[in-house]
C-alpha cells in the first residue's frame, strides 16, 4: 500500500513537471513571436517613460525599449513585483545593516511551479555601513522592473563613506536565479541571501546564505531579525577588519 502510493505521488510529480516544461516553452515561443510586431508593442509605456528622468538606482542605466504587452505573451499572466528593505538600517551594536529584497508575486499557473505561496522573494542582501543619508535619502535605492516578462529583474545599492555596493539580481520562468555584487556573481539556487561587509582598507567580504524554505513578504523581516543576531552573522559583520 505504501510502495503504491509513492509510486502514485511520483507519477503525480512527474506529470506536473512535465506540464510545467510545456507551458514554460509555449511561453518562450510566444516571447520571441511578439518581440517585434508593432500591434504586441506598448509603446504608449515607452513614451511614458522618456518623459521621466534620473532613474539612477543601480548600476545598470535604465534604458528604454517598446516592451511587448503582457497579455500578448499570456493573458492575465502578470500578477505583479515588488522590493522590500530598510533604508535607515538595523541596528547591530553600534553599526547598521541595510538589507534589500526583491519578490515576485504568485502568478497561478504562469509561474506556480517555483513561487508556492503568495509570493516569493528570490533575492536579498544585506550591507553594514556606515553612511545613512536621511536628509537627501542618496545612501541607498533600490528598483525591480517587470518590464522582462515573465522574467523579473532588479538593481540597487548601497553607499558607505567611501565606498558603493552596486547589485542586481533576477529570476527567469525557468527558476534560474543569479545575482551580482559589484561584478561578484552568486548562483542563488545556491543561497538567494548575500551578505556584504566593506573593510577598511577598501576590500569586501562576502557570505552565501541558502535557507532551507522560500522566504515570503511575511516572513522576511522576522528572518533578516533573528539572521543578524546569529553568532556567525555577527562575527562575520563586526570585527576589527570592517568597517
Amino acid at each position: 500500500m505504501k510502495l503504491h502510493l509513492t509510486l502514485t505521488l511520483v507519477f503525480i510529480a512527474s506529470l506536473s513537471f512535465a506540464q510545467s516544461r510545456e507551458n514554460i516553452q509555449k511561453v518562450r515561443d510566444k516571447q520571441l513571436k511578439v518581440q517585434n510586431q508593432n500591434k504586441d508593442l506598448d509603446f504608449k509605456r515607452m513614451e511614458e517613460e522618456l518623459k521621466v528622468t534620473g532613474k539612477d538606482s543601480g548600476p545598470f542605466t535604465y534604458g528604454i525599449f517598446p516592451y511587448p504587452i503582457y497579455d500578448s505573451i499570456q493573458k492575465g499572466g502578470f500578477k505583479g513585483v515588488g522590493t522590500l528593505g530598510n533604508f535607515f538600517g538595523l541596528k547591530l551594536q553600534n553599526k547598521r545593516i541595510v538589507y534589500t529584497s526583491f519578490v515576485e508575486n504568485n502568478w497561478n499557473a504562469l509561474n506556480s511551479h517555483k513561487v508556492k505561496n503568495k509570493d516569493r522573494v528570490f533575492f536579498t542582501i544585506l550591507v553594514l555601513t556606515d553612511f545613512i543619508d536621511d536628509k537627501e535619502y542618496t545612501s541607498s535605492k533600490m528598483n525591480i522592473v517587470s518590464r522582462n516578462f515573465p522574467d523579473v529583474i532588479g538593481q540597487g545599492f548601497v553607499k558607505t563613506s567611501n565606498n558603493r555596493i552596486d547589485f542586481s539580481a533576477f529570476t527567469t520562468l525557468e527558476k534560474e536565479d543569479f545575482a551580482i555584487v559589484n561584478m561578484k556573481l552568486y548562483h542563488l539556487k545556491y543561497g538567494n541571501i548575500i551578505l556584504i561587509a566593506p573593510q577598511k582598507d577598501g576590500s569586501l567580504r562576502s557570505m552565501q546564505i541558502s535557507n532551507t524554505t522560500d522566504l515570503t513578504s511575511e516572513t522576511l523581516k522576522t528572518y533578516v531579525d533573528q539572521l543578524i543576531q546569529q553568532p556567525e552573522t555577527v562575527n562575520f559583520f563586526i570585527n576589527e577588519k570592517t568597517i
